[in-house]
């Protein structure tokens, strides 16, 4: 059986690592743990579990933070979590035996990320490439929302595709690190992103990755104007680079400002440009129906309205306002 070195990077996260380390339990034959600076039991908890631990001064820079952990490593393959997810027990049982034959070198696992219960969704998904073969050219990039992708792609890696998933329970909190009201542990989650950032988009001022982050955390904390004018940004620069998963993202996040602005068509526009890249996009099918609504184009909204009903996932919360607008288009068109 393969040897699995589970890699990352820790600050004051007392009260999240002993789920996430539990989750390896019989899983990972190592773990190595970056310490940037904690003032709580992080480091004792860490040990507890039979951890490496390597105090490494923090530089504002996830990835040099993350290469750090993969220097220590000496698993054939390497697992890359945070302190505030952990491993299903279905992917517990499968990960070593998925990657034990496997002739790639990266995989993607899906992360599910829970949502704050205001937002329409209750968790959001991303494909990201958390384990791979450790060897010496793959090395994270970007100083924060780093990825390893880039250089395995760069290195003639192959990337595959799993069943194999991540829980992220952190979307919800804004405290960084420790408790929320005590400073002294962590910054505003936000704040510390905006601020890495910054720093990055000065280096790279073209870059649409960086924008793109820039307008989602800035929408993330109710900046909803400066989030739109970042988002236009990046339809000024070369966007189509971005991929149609962030793509279907942006458009979305888009059409979601432009209904808030009552910009009806373009928030229509925007929507069915995310549809088209992505017709399993329940927001945007949403903001499409809502917005044709607006413009008494009725039947076209009752249309989208029917496919959300018809199509409903349970990771979206419109239950009653559904049933409700639905029953309302009824009433005007005169059927059901």
């Amino acid at each position: 059986m393969v040897k699995l070195s589970l890699c990352m990077i820790v600050k004051n996260e007392e009260a999240s690592l002993p789920t996430c380390l539990q989750s390896v339990r019989g899983t990972a034959d190592e773990i190595i743990i970056v310490d940037t600076g904690s003032s709580d039991s992080t480091v004792e908890i860490a040990k507890g579990f039979g951890a490496k631990v390597i105090h490494h001064k923090w530089q504002d820079d996830f990835a040099e933070a993350r290469n750090v952990s993969l220097d220590s490593a000496s698993g054939e393959w390497i697992l890359v979590l945070d302190a505030d997810e952990e491993l299903p027990e279905d992917t517990q049982k499968k990960i070593k035996k998925f990657v034990s034959n496997l002739k790639a070198d990266g995989v993607e696992i899906l992360v599910r990320s829970e949502l704050p219960e205001d937002d329409a969704a209750r968790y959001d998904e991303s494909k990201i490439v958390r384990l791979f073969r450790r060897r010496d050219e793959f090395r994270y990039i970007m100083p924060i929302h780093e990825q390893i992708r880039q250089s395995i792609e760069n290195a003639g890696g192959k990337i595959v595709a799993s069943d194999l998933t991540i829980v992220h329970h952190g979307y919800a909190r804004q405290q960084v690190q420790g408790k929320a009201g005590e400073p002294a542990h962590g910054e505003n989650r936000a704040e510390r992103n905006l601020r890495i950032l910054f720093k990055a988009v000065s280096l790279a001022p073209n870059d649409p990755y960086i924008h793109y982050q820039i307008g989602a955390t800035l929408m993330s904390i109710g900046k909803r104007n400066d989030a739109f004018m970042e988002f236009n940004r990046i339809l000024e620069l070369e966007y189509k680079r971005l991929g149609s998963a962030i793509l279907d993202k942006l458009f979305m996040k888009i059409s979601q400002l432009l209904l808030e602005q009552n910009n009806y068509d373009k928030a229509i526009e925007f929507a069915e440009k995310s549809l088209r890249l992505n017709n399993q996009n329940v927001i945007s099918r949403y903001v499409a129906a809502i917005s044709y609504l607006a413009v008494d184009k009725i039947k076209e909204g009752y249309n989208y309205l029917l496919k959300i009903r018809e199509n409903m996932d349970p990771n979206i919360r419109l239950g009653k306002n559904l049933d409700e607008l639905i029953a309302a288009c009824v009433k005007v068109l005169g059927h059901v």
